[in-house]
């Protein structure tokens, strides 16, 4: 399983943009992690899991979402691995 960070941001975005943005990108399995900060008034951070989908599927079905919002969004994806434990011994 993939663990993706999804950055979205706009230029001059209102509280409403950030709104409906949540709306439909909850829809499509993304999830707002917690950020209550000072950044919060350009862009918000999602997590998205998949085992299907790669870091360039993930990055354009985050921005054809975003787009809906509003023109112009700016994306950045980061793909977390989580790794499984093993039963193996090191060395």
């Amino acid at each position: 399983m993939t663990t993706y960070r999804v950055r979205v941001g706009f230029h001059n975005p209102s509280a409403l943009t950030f709104r409906q943005l949540d709306e439909i990108l909850e829809q499509q399995r993304f999830w707002r992690t917690a950020s209550r900060s000072a950044t919060f008034r350009y862009f918000m951070e999602y997590e998205y899991e998949s085992e299907v989908r790669d870091l360039c599927e993930v990055c354009e079905l985050a921005y054809s979402q975003a787009c809906k919002v509003k023109r112009c969004p700016l994306v950045l994806v980061v793909a977390d691995a989580k790794e499984e434990p093993t039963s193996e011994p090191i060395g």
